[in-house]
């Protein structure tokens, strides 16, 4: 017999969760400061295994609006911005010259592809002598870059794999050409399953 499931836990009116008073554009740091303690607490819906997580930590929306018409709080909260968008732009900065340099060891690599007699549409079997090589070439990567984290090595994986495909639409005449266009986004789409996931 199926449980029924309990409705998700839900915010009293008048109050305001932590998650709520950030998307209003408010910081841990600005919380602690400006409205200390908090005014009451509901369950948490968020369960991780058998893990439960601790209350959410409730504010009286009274008081984080007379909170947010002061003027100390106004400069705090520019404050905060000002300092979130700096990160975020350093950070942008990073992920760009990081991917300048994994795109510089991946162009060093040029497949070696000796055709095959295979149908024509045979993409995958094309593909498929060269695993190992595509495998060796991105250990050689994260070798000369450092560690690669999760989005670095699928990053890496792309390009690799961009440059075997051309390779491979050089070798056969049926092969598709990758277009370059699979490449400009970046690690934006790193997170998407490709065809040598499957």
């Amino acid at each position: 017999m199926d449980v029924p499931k309990r409705p998700p836990p839900v915010t009293p009116e008048g109050f305001l969760a932590t998650q709520d008073l950030k998307e209003r554009g408010w910081t841990a740091r600005l919380i602690r400061e400006f409205l200390g303690e908090h005014d009451d607490t509901r369950p948490n819906g968020l369960k991780m295994g058998r893990r439960k997580f601790p209350p959410v930590k409730l504010y009286r929306e009274e008081r984080a609006a007379e909170a947010e018409r002061e003027e100390d709080f106004l400069v705090a909260q520019g404050r905060a911005m000002d300092a979130r968008e700096r990160a975020e732009r350093a950070g942008r900065t990073r992920r760009a010259n990081r991917e300048r340099v994994l795109a510089a060891l991946a162009d060093e690599w040029t497949p070696a592809v000796q055709p095959l007699p295979l149908r024509k549409g045979a993409v995958r079997m094309a593909r498929e002598p060269h695993a190992k090589a595509l495998a060796k070439e991105l250990k050689r990567v994260a070798s000369a870059a450092g560690t690669l984290n999760t989005p670095d090595e699928r990053f890496v994986k792309k390009l690799l794999a961009f440059r075997l495909d051309a390779a491979l639409a050089s070798a056969y005449a049926w092969f598709p050409v990758p277009k370059t266009e699979q490449l400009s986004s970046g690690r934006s789409d790193a997170s998407r399953r490709d065809d040598w996931d499957d």
